[in-house]
This record gives structure tokens, C-alpha cells and sequence, in this order.
């Protein structure tokens, strides 16, 4: 059944057809009128919204990226610690575990205040004790505040005290 069968429509039709030429041109602008309403509630307005968000989206993102670039300084900060690197019981930690990595094993830890260690050592090879210390400097874990060693009279051997600082 087509479109133009329906009851509905046929008496839509006749009266359509019982208007004047006038009224029937007026009937097709305000169809016309109508159907680009709709068109642009349909189309244009939801196009105008999403484009609206994706700028507000945009501008958010660029918000939160000019704020990060301004506080990447103080964020490097944080994630060091005080004082560039690691503090507390992390240095502690840290630095049993890369004399380890030397092979050489402090005799004692001592934490000293909020960013410092005392490491001593009994008998360790002087050219481990000194590539360690570099590492730690190189890699920015710790730099020596102050240190005091002694020769042993084995060859290459020292007993040291050293104070880092985080």
C-alpha cells in the first residue's frame, strides 16, 4: 500500500487541493520553513555543540599542559626528594644496595638528619670503594659530605667512614 492510499493522507491531499493558489504557495513556504528547522536543529545545532566541546576539551588540555610545563621544575624537585635525590630510609636503602652491586659490603649504616648516611667499611678494596662513590655521583644518588679513610696494611685495602648526603 502506498503513501497516497492511506485515508489519512487522501483527505490531507483534497483539502490540500481545495486551498487556493495562494494559500497553497504559502503552505509550501511554511512546509519549507519548517523542514529547514528541523534540518538545522538536526544537523547544524548538534554539529555547533559538538565543536563547542571539542574546543572547551582543547582548551582544557592546553590549560593542563602550560600548568605542567610551569611546575616541571618543582616536580623534578618532589620526585628526588629534598636535595636532588633519594632521602630518609630510601638513601639508606639505596646505598646498601649499590655497594652491594660493587661488591663491597658496608660494615654499618647510620642514617645522619633528614637527607644524609654514614657508611663504614672494614677492610674493602680501595678501587671498589672509589668506582662506588663515582657511581653514586654519576647517578645523582648521593654526593660525599665528608669522608676519612685508612690504609690497612694488606695492599689495595681501607677502612673508611663516609658521610653522603641525598
Amino acid at each position: 500500500m502506498a503513501l497516497k492510499d492511506l485515508p489519512q493522507v487522501r483527505r490531507l491531499m483534497d483539502a490540500y487541493r481545495g486551498l487556493e493558489k495562494r494559500e497553497q504557495w504559502a503552505l509550501k513556504g511554511l512546509a519549507g520553513f519548517f523542514g529547514l528547522l528541523i534540518l538545522y536543529q538536526m544537523v547544524w545545532s548538534t554539529a555547533y555543540s559538538y565543536r563547542e566541546n571539542a574546543r572547551q576539551s582543547r582548551d582544557r588540555a592546553h590549560d593542563l599542559i602550560q600548568y605542567m610545563w610551569a611546575t616541571e621544575v618543582d616536580a623534578r624537585k618532589a620526585d628526588k626528594g629534598p636535595a636532588g635525590g633519594p632521602s630518609g630510609q630510601s638513601l639508606l636503602t639505596e646505598t646498601s644496595r649499590s655497594a652491594q652491586r660493587f661488591g663491597i659490603k658496608p660494615n654499618r649504616l647510620q642514617p645522619e638528619g633528614d637527607d644524609g648516611v654514614s657508611v663504614w667499611f672494614d677492610g674493602v678494596p680501595f678501587n671498589q670503594l672509589m668506582s662506588w662513590l663515582g657511581d653514586l655521583e654519576k647517578r645523582g644518588t648521593a654526593a660525599v659530605r665528608q669522608i676519612s679513610i685508612d690504609r690497612q696494611e694488606l695492599s689495595g685495602r681501607v677502612n673508611a667512614r663516609i658521610v653522603l648526603k641525598g
